[in-house]
Order: structure tokens, then C-alpha cells, then sequence
């Protein structure tokens, strides 16, 4: 493996960061986050920041890794699920966190509050799955197979 552990460590804990933020932002009922700007604010810049750091592990691992020059942030988690980094299910959720990511930056007035509020309550756990798979694909260049 070519990537550099410390750059994908780093923003594993940025996402860890965000996703914290996230959980604790995420105790409030659709009806409260609809009428709390500040909190949809909140909420849309952690996505962001969180997604934008999953898309940096991921193409910083296709580089590093000759897995192909991603086209698109969606295209780095095709790269990554063809190189077995993630399962294909992961990908799915993971170009679809891609497509709303570039949502938020270029689209922002047309977001729908539901889509956000689902997302806020339903899907922070596929950040853990990309986490537990970046991890793993990480350990085995971690493992020294003289110790076990």
C-alpha cells in the first residue's frame, strides 16, 4: 500500500470529528431542525467537512495506490470499490454522499430540509462503515507477520 497513513489518519479524525458533532446535533425532532437555522447551518457545513474528508482519503488512496484518476469525487468510490477498498453497497451510499455534497456547495438554496433531517438521523453510520473500511484496508501494512 502507497498511501500515506498519517494524511489518512488524519482525516479519519477529522470525520470521527465531525461525526461527533453530528450525533449531537442530531437529538432534535424534524419539526425543531426545520425551524432552527442555525442548526441546518450547523448541520450542512459538518456534512460537508465530513464528506469532503471521505472524498480526500478516497482519492489520496486511488493516487497513492494506482487505483486510477477519479473523474469526479462520485468516481474516486467506483476506483475504490473496484480495488476492493469498500464494498459495493458503501459505494452506493458513498457517490450518493458525493452528489449532495457538491449539493450543499453549489445548490444550497435547494435543499430540502427532509432530505438533510433523513440524512442527520439515518445515515451518519454509513460514515462509520467507510471509517471501518479505510481502517481496515489500512491494517494489514500495519500487521508484521514475524509477531503473529
Amino acid at each position: 500500500m502507497g498511501a500515506d497513513r498519517e494524511i489518512v489518519r488524519d482525516r479519519l479524525s477529522r470525520i470521527r470529528r465531525y461525526l461527533g458533532d453530528l450525533r449531537s446535533m442530531s437529538d432534535i425532532t424534524g419539526e425543531a431542525f426545520k425551524a432552527n437555522r442555525e442548526r441546518q447551518y450547523a448541520v450542512l457545513h459538518a456534512l460537508q467537512l465530513a464528506i469532503e474528508a471521505a472524498i480526500e482519503i478516497g482519492t489520496h488512496i486511488c493516487s497513492a495506490d494506482n487505483l486510477g484518476v477519479p473523474g469526479s469525487y462520485a468516481e474516486a468510490f467506483d476506483l475504490l470499490e473496484q480495488g476492493l477498498v469498500i464494498e459495493p453497497a458503501l459505494a452506493v451510499k458513498l457517490r450518493a454522499m458525493a452528489r449532495f455534497r457538491n449539493r450543499i456547495v453549489h445548490f444550497y438554496w435547494d435543499l430540502d430540509l427532509d432530505d438533510i433531517y433523513r440524512i442527520l438521523r439515518e445515515h451518519l453510520g454509513d460514515f462509520q462503515d467507510y471509517l471501518s473500511a479505510i481502517e481496515l484496508y489500512l491494517e494489514p501494512a500495519t500487521t508484521d507477520p514475524g509477531n503473529g
